[in-house]
């Protein structure tokens, strides 16, 4: 590894708070471009760049965990007092049914 994509590697986690995990696989790309020689803008545009693609893995996968999480716990919820409700109707139909008796046959006249 070179001294200059060590230098980004620590500007990466020091100044812009990128994980040493992440930061660790993109070695390739940093060396790349620090063959490349950026310019201090281009540099700073870069490593901003990679600074918010982290940012946005992050958000990313706490926000959806966390909505799947209370997604699913209304599901369940829901499937519960769905449950209950169809326990409910039953023991209705059942006393329905008990309560209805069939008329009696008469006899038809011609």
């Amino acid at each position: 590894m070179s001294p200059v994509t060590k230098q980004w590697l620590h500007l990466l986690e020091t100044r812009f708070g990128v994980g040493p995990e992440f930061a660790s696989h993109l070695l390739p790309v940093l060396e790349r471009f620090a063959e490349q020689e950026p310019s201090a803008a281009e540099r700073e545009k870069i490593l901003r760049g990679v600074a918010a693609a982290y940012r946005s893995c992050q958000v990313v996968q706490t926000d959806s965990v966390d909505e799947v999480k209370l997604l699913l716990t209304q599901f369940v919820t829901e499937l519960k007092k769905l449950d209950e409700t169809l326990k409910v109707l039953g023991v209705y139909l059942e006393r329905v049914r008990q309560r209805i008796s069939r008329p009696s046959p008469r006899r038809m006249l011609h």
